[in-house]
């Protein structure tokens, strides 16, 4: 069972008289964590080297932190790579891969997903000469239809890259559908950035069928880590990287190829003391749900549904409390009363739904975790976010660059939107704080 008042007291954060809806933008840490983070900075070095493997305290951090990220997706410990971010591992793997985007090579991208997720891929195509096609959003709702990728994958495909939610409004995509498609075509590669999807659900590679998962901690409650995932070791022998060669005469076998592979997407170090609070964050995830039982991976399966039950009976609220306004519009998530997503209604911003009057049905319309965005007509997402500042509610602003899905909604037009991203610790009086502010502006 979720118990919310005692998750929210594993929260020191939560004494400080601040309420805190940003976790999409800035989670809050627990004090399990930040302890571990504590912990590992007294014992460990500065730096360690996941080449030298000289077994030291630095390498057992690392060992330990790519055990709880593998549990933490299905995945096996010798195929995550970590680093300061998952921008910075997507950068590298895709200038890793200059065979897979040659001439004659495509790559599928979409228009839903985080400028983190799609820019290394645009950069590396027009690097290396392979041509580009997107997935388009469904602008009502937000969603990623999976139907299209019918036509966008052929047998020249080798890579698709989706994010398998929305960071700003929760939507989740079928990674399975797409990644069917990929796999009876082609032998590409499907490349998920998991970041918004982590913080709420348990994932599970094989389920999904993909072949790389990216995601980072920081929006779990942990420290500033990223990780990619490989689903199996082999993939690292395709990559191309500056390593230390062995020598021509060597023929190491797939694992310590693998195991070199994973040191050269980590050069430059890495930081013991942040991954030292990798394993810690897990298990808080892990034990979000006091009946959870078995071992950590079992765990997560528990507990993280519970969470997220307990989410999204939050953004229920929260969006009956701005449908109640009649003038507060919810991005992509529609009711009976709709008049703001019909034409001629707004211009350009008709796009996305809003709330009139009736029930909340709209929030439940497509699969999504419990991310919400909204704005306030004539007022800029900026105002809105200071006034919730003045009266101890963090929010996040998603500016004109930060959403290539809200760019094409519309909202950018319309002065931005507010962020609302549900984490553990909130609570319904979070929720009416932030309802009665803007209650106040309309």
């Amino acid at each position: 069972m979720f118990d919310s008042a005692r998750v929210r007291g594993l929260y020191v954060s939560q004494s400080d008289g601040w309420t805190y809806l940003n976790g999409g933008a800035r989670a809050q840490v627990p004090e399990k964590v930040s302890s571990a983070v504590t912990r590992a900075f007294r014992t460990a070095p500065l730096q360690a080297d996941p080449g030298a493997g000289n077994g030291t305290r630095g390498d057992a951090y690392i060992d330990a932190a790519r055990e709880a990220v593998a549990d933490l997706v299905g995945g096996t410990p010798e195929c995550v790579v970590l680093g300061p971010s998952r921008a910075v591992l997507l950068n590298t793997l895709a200038a890793s891969v200059p065979a897979k985007l040659r001439m004659g090579r495509e790559v599928v991208l979409s228009r839903v997903d985080d400028p983190v997720s799609n820019a290394p891929w645009e950069l590396a195509a027009d690097l290396y000469g392979a041509s580009l096609r997107w997935a388009e959003a469904e602008l009502t709702t937000g969603s990623l239809p999976t139907w299209q990728f019918s036509e966008l994958i052929g047998t020249s495909t080798s890579i698709v890259a989706v994010a398998a939610a929305n960071e700003h409004i929760g939507t989740v995509t079928d990674v399975r559908a797409i990644a069917d498609q990929l796999h009876a075509k082609s032998n590409g590669w499907l490349v998920v950035d998991a970041a918004s999807y982590a913080p709420y659900r348990y994932i599970d590679m094989a389920e999904w069928g993909a072949d790389v998962v990216a995601l980072d901690l920081a929006p779990l409650g942990g420290p500033e880590v990223g990780a990619l995932v490989f689903r199996d070791p082999a993939m690292l022998a395709e990559l191309r990287l500056a390593e230390v060669k062995t020598g021509r005469h060597s023929t190491p076998d797939l694992l310590s190829l693998a195991k070199r592979r994973v040191a050269a997407l980590e050069r430059g170090g890495l930081a013991p003391g942040l991954l030292g609070a990798v394993p810690a964050t897990v298990d808080f995830l892990a034990g979000l749900d006091e009946d959870a039982t078995g071992d950590r991976h079992e765990r997560l399966q528990t507990s993280l549904p519970a969470a997220e039950a307990y989410m999204h009976t939050l953004a229920r609220h929260l969006v009956d409390g701005l449908r109640d306004f009649g003038v507060v519009h919810v991005i992509g998530v529609t009711g009976e009363d709709d008049s703001y997503g019909q034409a001629g209604s707004h211009g350009a911003a008709g796009s996305f739904g809003g709330f009139g009057s009736g029930d909340s049905s709209g929030y439940n319309s497509v699969d999504r975790v419990p991310r919400v965005s909204f704005l306030v007509p004539g007022v800029p997402a900026s105002s809105v976010v200071e006034r919730l500042l003045d009266n101890g509610v963090v929010a996040e602003v998603v500016g004109l660059e930060d959403s290539a899905l809200f760019d094409q909604m519309g909202v950018a037009e319309m002065g931005g939107a507010v962020c609302v991203g549900f984490a553990p610790h909130n609570t319904r009086y979070d929720v009416d704080q932030l309802v009665r502010v803007v209650g106040g502006m309309v």
